[in-house]
């Protein structure tokens, strides 16, 4: 209900503002256990990709904003759950674990911070991810944002497959197969930046 009132508000406005085309839309599971990844520009973001796909995703969000009232409210109705990034608990690792196996869509950003500079090139993504699915059974949706959203300007996201851990046993990983999981989840994620800077590429040089 608040979510559904919140989205008339805050999305709907924010789509003609900030007009984001996805690709490869028609990957991104309606149901089932799942963690969405992305390549992480902005405090806007999570709010972006909410409103291209219409839903409710949950994330985690530095607990220093959750400290304004007003502006923790609206940041819980949408789907974020606070986390103390200097004293991460266990207690958040236990809630992230039940969303996924309650079904529900958990956001993670995988470098674990914003990339300030606006570059292409992300971050080495931490091994959390891995975790978590391999903890869960849940797929890892990998998806990229092309630029830092800007006001007026096209963006894109491209949306991948769905990556599988593969391991002999994918609820206790070794140590090697933790290493050989998150290197093969980079490498999907390169693929993904040189797909779509192909995809961009070609329909400006068109336009031209």
């Amino acid at each position: 209900m608040i979510f559904g009132i919140l989205f008339g508000i805050l999305y709907l406005p924010l789509i003609l503002l900030y007009p984001t085309k996805v690709i490869y839309k028609e990957k991104m599971p309606k149901e089932g256990k799942m963690i969405v990844t992305s390549n992480h520009y902005s405090n806007l973001d999570p709010f972006i990709y909410n409103a291209k796909f219409a839903t409710k995703f949950r994330f985690m969000a530095k607990i220093e904003l959750f400290k304004n009232k007003f502006l923790g409210f609206i940041l819980k109705a949408i789907g974020a759950y606070p986390v103390d990034r200097q004293n991460v608990t266990p207690s958040v690792f236990k809630k992230t674990l039940e969303l996924i196996n309650k079904k529900k869509k958990v956001f993670i950003f995988p470098e674990g911070t914003r990339n300030k500079e606006g570059t292409e090139e992300m971050a080495s993504a931490k091994s959390g991810v891995i975790v978590f699915a391999s903890k869960s059974g849940a797929d890892i949706i990998p998806m990229l944002m092309y630029r830092p959203p800007k006001m007026f300007r096209k963006n894109y996201i491209i949306v991948g497959n769905p990556f599988k851990i593969e391991a002999a046993d994918t609820k206790k990983l070794t140590k090697e197969e933790l290493a050989s999981n998150l290197e093969r989840y980079e490498k999907i994620l390169i693929s993904l930046r040189e797909k779509l800077d192909e995809k961009v590429d070609k329909k400006y040089s068109k336009k031209k």
